[in-house]
């Protein structure tokens, strides 16, 4: 009996024993407790990300996650925010980095400034050496344009080129005109001007396409040049948590790009677009070309076909219907008429390729849609009406054609952004930057409809963030401040310019992250924190989440995470 007694005893103790601890799954890297701040809505807070190689395996609580995961390298977070990897929708990457190598003017508060680099640079040089800069603004300088005489004498010996900052205006001395041959009987080109005084003399401010005239005498930049400038580039992603761009340098950049590829040194993902202006022909080419390649197409892949309708607000090249109200004899300037647009759309559009217009003025902005709309009946009468598609917005754009600026919309075209399902791809950095002339060129009534994200993001539409670099600066920490604050840095005006337009720095998190993946097709591989998402994170020094806007700007990375791996670390 007693015996009986004791077996049953052991039975029971060995039932009440605790189960074995499960062995912890071995990851690559573990972040916990944070506040992770996941983008998959503007609400969804988490405090752990488990991470393992490229991909996120695991979000969640911080107890239960490391109860889970050990992590080769695990870092606690002391309550940091975690947001996904910036993506910029639009930048000028390579051309950005290789004008810093240039001459700068992006801070030359006056003309004369401006024309003492430009001769600090002249005494630098060969005679005959081209002397090229970038980045003057001469709303800065009282609203005039400066001319070739304003350079004659600084570099009497180097033809100058320098383009001003938003890159749709180009100013240059007279020997750079001699050299491209332009006199007072040049015809302007189409989509172009060439200022002229009351002779009819060029002045040495070219204007949209006569800017070629010149820039095609330019030497082309090293290869030497091309790597210090990539490098750069990177350094500036790292530093900022940028891991995707969106690259408005042309397809012969891929070829760079995959240089550091190989060599493992492209530390951000790449979508580079292709130039509108080569035939369908070519850019068939360059995708069949490009496809034979067989590259991680996470890592790099090619994006939308990039054109231009118009100009820029600043140098009043911008298409209006109706003239600025500063200057009630311009309009600006179309790079070419409606029906010649809408014929190279529908054909690239036919070709399946993904298109996307520079279009900052309203009648630019009108012309974009109505090509757009176009190619929608040309595509769904070839098919026999649309096809079925879960996604309303894919079904009425499935080649998701984008508009990049939309930066003044007529109210009646808000809603055919919906209807027609396109991308309103913009900067809210530029906002903050014109605020200073933008009402007295646009008038009260138009200005409603400029810069307006929170209009268009109501309506339903896609609105995806970019900088623009190098026309604004590459931060897109001031993305965000501009998107929330409507302010320029000094905190003018009180209470923001035209604050309806604000966001919540939530909603322009998501802008600046999974509204540039879905531009791009890629929302399933990255712009938020889940399983089985690539691993592009920033851990930022403060709460974007909490803090007062203006704490926004002096906000920074403590580290950047691109594809599993921490790429940049500050000095916190």
């Amino acid at each position: 009996m007693l015996k009986k007694l004791l077996v049953a005893v052991l039975v029971l103790n060995f039932f009440a024993l605790p189960a074995p601890a499960q062995a912890k799954r071995k990851i690559t890297l573990l972040l916990y407790g944070g506040k992770i701040f996941t983008a998959v809505d503007d609400q969804t807070i988490a405090e752990a990300v488990a991470v393992d190689g490229e991909r996120i395996v695991a979000v969640g609580p911080s107890a239960e996650i490391r109860a889970k995961y050990e992590g080769a390298t695990e870092i606690d977070l002391k309550g940091k925010l975690v947001t996904p990897g910036f993506n910029d929708a639009h930048v000028h990457f390579l051309r950005g980095a290789l004008a810093l190598l240039t001459v700068n003017l992006l801070d030359a508060k006056s003309l004369d400034e401006a024309k003492s680099r430009v001769a600090a640079k002249a005494k630098e040089v060969k005679p005959g050496e081209w002397i090229i800069g970038r980045g003057w603004d001469h709303t800065l300088w009282g609203g005039k344009f400066p001319s070739r005489k304003d350079l004659d004498a600084l570099a009497p010996d180097n033809p100058v080129y320098l383009v001003r900052v938003d890159g749709h205006v180009a100013w240059v001395n007279s020997k750079a005109l001699a050299l491209a041959k332009i006199t007072k009987t040049t015809k302007d080109p189409e989509g172009g001007a060439i200022e002229r005084d009351a002779d009819g003399e060029p002045t040495g401010i070219l204007k949209e396409t006569s800017q070629e005239l010149v820039s095609a005498l330019l030497p082309a930049p090293t290869a030497e040049q091309q790597t210090k400038a990539m490098t750069l580039a990177l350094d500036l992603a790292r530093k900022y948590g940028i891991t995707s761009v969106q690259d408005n340098s042309g397809y012969r950049t891929t070829f760079l790009y995959r240089e550091f590829l190989k060599r493992d040194k492209l530390t951000v993902r790449v979508s580079e677009w292709l130039d509108f202006e080569d035939s369908v022909q070519e850019l068939k080419r360059q995708r069949d070309e490009f496809t034979a390649f067989n590259d991680d197409r996470n890592r790099l892949h090619l994006g939308a076909v990039k054109g231009y309708v118009d100009g820029t607000l600043g140098s009043k090249t911008a298409a209006m219907l109706a003239p600025f109200s500063d200057d009630d004899k311009n309009s600006g300037i179309p790079r070419r008429p409606q029906a010649e647009l809408t014929k190279m759309i529908v054909e690239r559009d036919a070709a399946g390729f993904q298109l996307t217009l520079h279009a900052i003025g309203d009648l630019a902005n009108r012309m974009g849609l109505n090509a757009y709309e176009a190619a929608k009946n040309a595509r769904a009468a070839k098919a026999g009406g649309e096809k079925s598609i879960d996604n309303p917005m894919q079904r009425l754009n499935p080649l998701r054609h984008r508009i990049e600026h939309a930066q003044v919309v007529n109210p009646s075209d808000f809603k055919r952004f919906r209807d027609l399902g396109i991308i309103a791809s913009m900067q809210p950095s530029h906002a903050i930057s014109d605020k200073r002339w933008a009402e007295s060129r646009l008038g009260e009534y138009r200005v409603l409809g400029a810069y307006a994200w929170h209009l268009m993001r109501s309506y339903g539409v896609h609105v995806p963030f970019g900088t623009d670099f190098p026309v604004e600066s590459i931060n897109p920490y001031r993305t965000l401040y501009a998107a929330v604050a409507r302010q320029d840095e000094s905190g003018e005006p009180l209470g923001g310019w035209q604050p309806q337009e604000k966001l919540s720095i939530e909603a322009a998190i998501r802008c600046h992250t999974f509204e540039s993946a879905y531009a791009e097709f890629q929302e399933n591989e990255k712009g938020v924190i889940a399983p089985g998402m690539l691993a592009d994170l920033v851990v930022h020094s403060k709460d974007l989440l909490t803090i007062a806007p203006a704490e926004i700007l002096t906000t920074e990375p403590v580290y950047t995470i691109f594809n599993g791996h921490i790429v940049y670390q500050s000095g916190e």
